[in-house]
């Protein structure tokens, strides 16, 4: 067993008071071990969490919504993450090739066939358009 926090040491480690360790704890956002004596102990791991939260808060994450993304880590099988990071790997591999295709499909335009294809888009395909034509420099 890793080495166990009271939520005074807790507070000093992370710089957040004890009333909002307190109030992470009663959201269910923090799990704290009781002992005979009614003392609350923190493991090390909520350290970690604690931090993953303050990136969370960073982002301006509501605490409901920081409670709905740490369960949804919980539940996440770890061992699934090397194949899920090999499939976005192929998908960005994909997504390169589909670009390089398409810079030289659209160097192939004049300005008007590319105002014209622009017409053609959804409002969001557009903006993608606008962009990917200033990144390839056409």
């Amino acid at each position: 067993m890793g080495k166990l926090y009271r939520i005074g040491q807790l507070a000093e480690l992370t710089g957040l008071s004890k009333r909002t360790i307190d109030y992470y704890t009663k959201l269910g956002l923090l799990a704290a071990e009781r002992t005979p004596s009614n003392y609350r102990y923190y493991s090390e791991q909520t350290l970690e969490r604690l931090k993953l939260i303050a990136q969370f808060k960073q982002q301006k994450l509501s605490l409901n919504e920081i409670r709905d993304r740490l369960q949804l880590l919980e539940q996440t099988d770890l061992a699934q993450v090397p194949d899920k990071i090999h499939q976005i790997h192929a998908q960005a591999r994909q997504l390169e090739d589909n670009l390089l295709e398409l810079k030289t499909l659209l160097a192939k335009l004049d300005t008007a066939q590319r105002h014209a294809l622009a017409k053609q888009l959804s409002v969001p395909c557009v903006s993608l358009y606008q962009t990917l034509l200033m990144i390839l420099g056409l």
